[in-house]
């Protein structure tokens, strides 16, 4: 038989704290709404599987060290049986030292153990269950962020209704995921969404789940208050909700309009899905691998030190000097990795670190032996920054920008799709 438990824990710190996402110190000043850490535990056949997603903007390995330990200790799942990713919402908790020091360790040590009690308490309410899989698609409120303009230039968000605007430099994913779980009744448990499109959408000084947490919302208002809605981020570095056409304007609660328009598509998806509580094989494999880490030329670090001295520049530019000249002083030239890619049936979830170019998830979903493949990105906390495609660091634009937090070699993304490609065969 299969068993499912699922639980919702809330994580929303107290107003004050900074707000991680931007260039200057947002200091909370409000809740639009609450933040969670949500966690599906699916158990067949004597293996655990624990999925933990979380409101926030990214996690680092000390976190997801920590709330491992605590799953385990109070459950026994394996910590390589959990996988702990974070939506990327710009409106959350301080969980990050960025561009702005924000992280706040009395805030963080509630968090780990709220998290890791969301994962206990699914494990501990698991039941027999349905489960089953589908995939949709919706293209009207994503869009690639980096664009060709006419006079020759590259720019990341170059403006709504910009005339040097010639074309996107990439695509889209338009696939919606969905996991559908139900008790043995056929009552809904749980919904799994898997949708491509940074959580970037509200902005301001409120906590905000941004649109997965009006997602939640709907799918709770149509299927039930006691339906977990979780949401894992797919390759989105490049991708988010500004349509520079001008077709699908900025206007306030935007994240409200994308939470409905996504919701009608997982609800339609969901319906058409036909849960099965037959046995199904699950399996996890865990890879680790080092990454290299790109330093500066010797040109930019001159400019960096050069505009610091100046200090002419706007705040954003003088703080990417500034993190530029923090990697040239590190020490540290790689990173350890972490890849860790779960079965389900039919379907495999691959998580990975970093904000991934969706080119790369679409090539390992392409590429993938599984009927369903999800990418979960900003997983397990092994490594940060965006991962660019050769193509985007020789375009430049904001992504490929070096950082102290995004500083991976520009083979990163292919060694990525190389260690993907690499478990989901070994698994089948």
């Amino acid at each position: 038989m299969i068993k499912c438990g699922v639980s919702e824990q809330i994580i929303t710190p107290p107003l004050g704290n900074s707000i991680p996402g931007y260039f200057e110190d947002r200091k909370s000043t409000g809740i639009k709404d609450e933040l969670f850490a949500k966690s599906l535990v699916i158990e067949s056949e004597g293996v655990t599987l624990a999925f933990i997603a979380m409101d926030c903007i990214d996690l680092d390995s000390d976190i997801v060290k920590r709330i491992r330990d605590r799953v385990h200790q109070f459950s026994a799942i394996p910590q390589s049986s959990i996988m702990i990713s974070a939506s990327h919402t710009h409106t959350g908790p301080p969980v990050q030292s960025g561009f702005i020091d924000s992280r706040d360790e009395h805030y963080l040590s509630f968090m780990v153990q709220k998290a890791a009690d969301a994962a206990i308490l699914a494990f501990n309410s698991r039941r027999e269950a349905k489960i089953g899989f589908g995939s949709g698609e919706e293209s009207s409120i994503a869009f690639n962020r980096r664009f060709f303009l006419k006079d020759g230039s590259f720019a990341t968000n170059p403006g709504i209704l910009n005339p040097l605007i010639d074309r996107a430099a990439g695509p889209i994913d338009p696939e919606v995921a969905v996991i559908r779980i139900d008790d043995i009744e056929g009552n809904p448990l749980g919904v799994v969404t898997n949708y491509a499109c940074h959580t970037d959408a509200v902005g301001g000084t409120e906590y905000s789940a941004d649109y997965p947490g009006k997602l939640a919302a709907e799918l709770k208002r149509l299927l039930g208050g006691q339906t977990a809605s979780l949401f894992l981020m797919g390759a989105s570095g490049n991708i988010n909700h500004i349509d520079v056409s001008g077709r699908f304007p900025r206007v306030p609660n935007h994240y409200l309009t994308m939470g409905k328009i996504l919701a009608g598509e997982v609800v339609k998806v969901r319906e058409a899905i036909i849960p099965s509580e037959h046995v199904i094989p699950l399996a996890v494999k865990q890879t680790f691998f080092s990454v290299a880490h790109r330093k500066p030329s010797e040109q930019d670090v001159q400019a960096a030190h050069e505009l610091l001295e100046a200090g002419t520049e706007s705040l954003t530019e003088q703080l990417f000097a500034q993190k530029a000249l923090e990697v040239v002083a590190s020490e540290e030239n790689h990173s350890e990795v972490e890849l860790q890619v779960f079965r389900i049936g039919e379907l495999a979830v691959v998580g990975l670190p970093c904000e991934l170019f969706v080119e790369f998830g679409l090539e390992i979903k392409q590429k993938s032996p599984f009927k369903y493949t999800i990418i979960n990105e900003l997983c397990n906390g092994s490594a940060t920054g965006y991962i660019s495609t050769r193509e985007a660091y020789e375009q430049g634009g904001y992504e490929p920008r070096i950082t102290a937090r995004s500083k991976l070699a520009v083979e990163t993304g292919e060694q990525f799709v190389q260690f993907a490609l690499k478990a989901l065969h070994e698994l089948i």
